[in-house]
């Protein structure tokens, strides 16, 4: 009998294996988990709204340790397994990709294919730009099917240097930004550090970003704990869902958040959650914005988040606060009723219902997994669809084979799912006819903010836009797209002094999104004087809750060797009527003082 030693206050008690304990209770649950569940009986113990339904999509053996998902333009369902989990060491292992495709129509998996193997531990999967992404620590790949076998033979490394430190926290969530960018998070306790083109990058809990184009990586936020699932509202707002600590978190470029542990670089003014409620145990993996009128109308636009110990999916509704966010609590959308159930993804799929990929295991920690390597489970997996009603399934497409215009119809449809895709490929494309159309939809007013917001991103995501177009937005009367025009200008780094110039007034801009944009932007655009311009928007943006931290984590860094021209500035502002300038003052003396010359 294999034996374990626990060192308890100093003591060394001997245990024996789990195998040989009668009751044996994982952490964080109740009582012992018990035997597995067929996927069947697990579907009859969940219990959902009324109206709705679990559909079974695909089980083991077809899917096993599944651990992330994505949906690419035929709609088939790519995943990563992994049996290596919780192995720490890198390089080879069993762990695989694969493609699951409905060939009949009925909602079901009837093909599998092995597109990689070899992994060790495939945290994170999206498909994009002619090729599979997969984080895979310490690397980031690039896969290809370069020969149309459906096999990826041809690898690449994009970057290289996460950690292994923690294989609970591993870079994951590889998700497209409306800006076109690959994000992804990494957790607290997985210590990493890429190195590319002469950059040092040392973080641990973080949100990152890599420019598919160029392959420029970048910290876009750092904080929170070990994050799992990134989702975007209809608005191009980014949020995460993370463990132990708060929940639900609304991320900004630059901003820097709550740690559950570790120190903060010198002067860091955190940035806290957007929710002051819990739901059930804190174990969240996965998020979705869901956006689909195969639901009813109080079912969408919130954000749906799988709870591990909870063994639910919850909900949460957003309102706004200034330039950020609150959450919302809302009943939860399932309840599985079963505690193997580990739910770490949910996807919107092309038929507009939510899909929930499951880990299936009797172990949620991985106190418990590193403790009882041979314990974990390695041959279960499900992912299930929650179907309202009868809704029809998704007849067969392949956006890649859509004309420009076949895909611009694509951005009016009522599921988000459409519009993200169809947004990505001409995107992609950037097929220079159609974008004049993209842009005349921007633009026209008639048209809903949903289908016009994605319509920018496609054009956005490309890396640059028609100068005269940019304009056009700057000046457009919908706050939404005039601070999705200073976003771009900053990703851009590069444009004309017109538009520089423009955006140094929009300082004085009413909207508050417009601000947090322009405090964001001013720091990156070249040839840009940010000081005058983040006293502006401090000054003009009343008792914003978010705006102050931004424009400290964006100022601070400035001041040991442009102090005294920052000050001059603030001199010509009266304080008493600028609250957030006031409320940063006492952090400028403190940096300033600290500066020993």
């Amino acid at each position: 009998m294999r034996l374990l030693s626990l060192v308890i206050l100093g003591i060394v008690v001997v245990c024996p294996s789990i195998s040989a304990q009668e009751g044996f209770v994982p952490r964080r649950q109740n009582g012992p988990p018990g035997p597995p569940l067929s996927p069947q009986q697990a579907i009859a113990k969940m219990t959902v709204p009324d109206g709705f339904t679990v559909e079974l999509v695909a089980s083991e053996p077809d899917i096993q340790n599944p651990v992330a998902m994505t949906f690419d333009e035929r709609g088939r369902i790519w995943i990563t397994e992994s049996f290596e989990y919780p192995r720490s060491e890198a390089g080879p292992g069993r762990d695989r990709v694969k493609v699951l495709e409905d060939t009949d129509g009925d909602g079901t998996t009837d093909k599998v294919t092995i597109f990689a193997e070899g992994l060790n531990i495939p945290s994170g999967i999206a498909v994009g730009h002619g090729g599979v992404w997969v984080a895979n620590a310490p690397d980031l790949l690039f896969l290809q099917d370069t020969d149309g076998d459906g096999k990826a033979d041809k690898r690449e490394v994009v970057v290289t240097g996460f950690g292994r430190t923690d294989t609970h926290e591993l870079p994951n969530s590889l998700s497209w930004g409306p800006d076109g960018y690959l994000y992804g998070l990494n957790g607290v306790f997985n210590y990493s550090h890429v190195k590319q083109n002469g950059k040092d990058f040392p973080f641990t809990c973080a949100m990152f970003r890599i420019d598919p184009r160029t392959r420029k990586f970048e910290l876009f936020a750092e904080g929170t704990s070990n994050p799992w699932g990134i989702a975007w509202d209809s608005e191009g707002s980014a949020f995460i869902s993370a463990c132990v600590i708060d929940h639900l978190w609304h991320i900004t470029e630059s901003g820097y958040y709550h740690r559950q542990g570790g120190p903060y670089p010198p002067f860091t003014w955190k940035i806290e959650s957007i929710v002051d409620y819990k739901h059930q145990l804190a174990a969240y993996c996965g998020i979705e914005y869901f956006d689909s009128d195969a639901y009813p109308a109080k079912y969408r636009d919130r954000l749906y988040m799988g709870n591990i110990h909870g063994g639910c999916i919850n909900v949460d509704g957003l309102s706004r606060s200034g330039s950020t966010y609150r959450g919302e609590a809302a009943p939860d959308f399932l309840t599985a009723n079963d505690v193997w159930f580990m739910p770490v993804a949910q996807k919107i799929g092309p038929d507009g219902c939510l899909y929930v990929l499951d880990w299936y295991d009797r172990f949620h920690c991985y106190q418990d997994a590193r403790a009882h390597p041979d314990q974990v489970d390695r041959g279960h997996g499900r992912l299930y669809r929650v179907r309202f009603k009868d809704t029809p399934r998704a007849k067969p497409f392949d956006l890649a084979k859509e004309t420009g215009d076949e895909l611009l119809a694509r951005l009016h449809s009522p599921n988000r799912f459409y519009r993200s895709l169809a947004q990505r490929v001409l995107c992609e494309r950037a097929d220079r006819s159609t974008n004049q159309k993209l842009e005349a939809l921007v633009l026209r007013d008639a048209v809903s903010d949903k289908t016009r917001m994605h319509a920018l991103w496609a054009l956005v995501g490309q890396g640059n836009l028609d100068p005269a177009f940019h304009q056009q937005l700057l000046d457009s009367s919908h706050a939404t797209v005039r601070a999705w025009g200073v976003r771009a200008a900053g990703n851009f780094a590069k444009i004309g002094k017109g538009l520089r110039d423009k955006i140094a007034t929009m300082s004085a801009d009413e909207s508050a999104d417009v601000l947090l944009q322009v405090a964001i932007a001013a720091g990156k655009i070249d040839e840009l004087e940010p000081l005058s311009i983040w006293v502006e928007v401090l000054a003009n943006s009343g008792d914003d809750e978010l705006i102050p931290h931004i424009v400290w984590q964006n100022l601070h860094p400035e001041l040991p060797k442009r102090a005294k021209d920052f000050l001059t500035l603030v001199k010509a502002q009266d304080l008493k009527a600028s609250p957030n300038l006031k409320k940063i003052m006492p952090r400028v003396t403190e940096r300033i003082l600290a500066n020993k010359k």
